[in-house]
């Protein structure tokens, strides 16, 4: 009996141990395996990286509507160069942002980015943008941004999406005096 009794302890002492680390284990992998989750679905409006333009260019066109918004007292102006444009599933396409400072002073910012519907993000494509670097825009200057994307093809294809007529990329300045870049991307 005494046996049994030591050998329950064992495997409650176990349990108690094993648990709580395990927990404290997973709350350090959440973050990546979250952002490695929205990568894969597009959840969240999350876009997709490509390092190559798609090879399947459909006569479908859908209008992808851009949006410029900054952080309250940042002393930027921040717009794109077209509100929007009209392209095939599958095109190419570059889009400069226009950024303007209008302090005395340096300021050092970073953007980022989000895709509505939720739903589209899976299927936007970026080939080369300026979100997450850390863009230091001097007092009087004005830089400008590009993003280079394509509307995956596969977006006609999916019964999700069927409704979706138009797109919206959306970007937000960040001064990184406010925030932690590291733990940004």
């Amino acid at each position: 009996m005494k046996k049994v009794k030591n050998k329950k302890n064992k495997s409650l002492a176990i349990l108690i141990f094993v648990i709580p680390s395990a927990m404290f284990l997973l709350s350090f992998a959440s973050v990546p395996l979250y952002n490695l989750f929205c990568k894969v679905t597009g959840y969240g409006g999350t876009t997709q990286e490509s390092s190559s333009p798609s090879e399947i260019i459909l006569d479908q066109k859908i209008k992808v509507r851009f949006n410029a918004d900054r952080e309250r007292n940042l002393g930027v102006y921040f717009q794109p160069e077209k509100r929007s444009i009209i392209t095939k599933l599958g095109k190419t396409n570059s889009v400069e942002y226009k950024v303007s400072n209008k302090t005395k002073k340096a300021i050092q910012a970073i953007a980022s980015y989000n895709v509505t519907p939720q739903k589209a993000g899976i299927y936007f494509n970026k080939l080369d943008c300026f979100c997450y670097e850390e863009n230091t825009i001097l007092p009087g200057e004005t830089i400008s941004l590009p993003v280079t994307f394509f509307i995956s093809p596969d977006l006609y294809k999916d019964p999700n999406t069927k409704e979706i007529k138009s797109i919206t990329l959306s970007y937000t300045f960040f001064n990184t005096d406010n925030i932690n870049v590291r733990n940004f991307k």
